[in-house]
């Protein structure tokens, strides 16, 4: 009585009986990674991390004895494509909060790669200048990014690597109301006991 319910149940949802048993076929949402078999699910969100572990990757070995690392680099280039850009909109544009792209700026500003230039509208808001020497640096670490780049598409074909870019946009753009920084991560614990209900 309880198989046939339980056959009854996975028809209504509309799942085949042998998804419900791993065992007794394949999985579809899932493949296997590497010489190990890691079987990973065929979802955004984990293969999405995989990725930017990836890229994180590739784009730090070239970036290797440069003195910089890639959010430093990412400022770099957001200064670069918007000369005068304020420090509020760096954050926003490169995903960080603003505390932390004020102690990005100071850092880079103190390696002689950055200005702060106080935007005469709005005394308390940063305008952002490449200096001589963070125009020299981002010109040659640029060309290393844009290898990294490659790599990182290089399992794809030239159509599907736009393809795959186009879709990143879109996922991106359709999904940007969710992008802040931090999100997901554990609050930080104040050190109070939790309460007893």
């Amino acid at each position: 009585m309880t198989s046939s319910l339980e056959g009854l149940v996975r028809k209504r949802r509309g799942r085949p009986a042998e998804l419900e048993n791993p065992a007794a076929s394949p999985r579809p949402n899932i493949f296997k990674l590497g010489e190990d078999g890691i079987p990973l699910p065929k979802v955004a969100a984990p293969l999405a991390r995989r990725l930017q572990q990836i890229c994180a990757s590739l784009i730090a070995e070239e970036l290797a004895g440069s003195g910089i690392v890639q959010l430093e680099f990412a400022t770099l280039r957001f200064v670069a494509d918007m000369p005068g850009i304020e420090q509020w909109r760096l954050a926003d544009a490169i995903g960080i909060d603003r505390n932390s792209a004020s102690l990005l700026s100071d850092l880079l500003e103190r390696k002689g790669l950055l200005v702060r230039r106080v935007n005469g509208a709005d005394r308390r808001a940063r305008r952002l200048h490449l200096t001589r020497k963070g125009k020299l640096t981002f010109e040659a670490l640029l060309p290393r990014i844009r290898a990294a780049n490659d790599r990182i598409l290089s399992p794809l074909s030239r159509p599907d690597q736009t393809l795959l870019l186009d879709l990143l946009v879109k996922l991106v753009e359709g999904n940007s109301i969710h992008a802040r920084p931090g999100a997901g991560r554990r609050k930080r614990s104040t050190g109070q006991a939790p309460a007893k209900q």
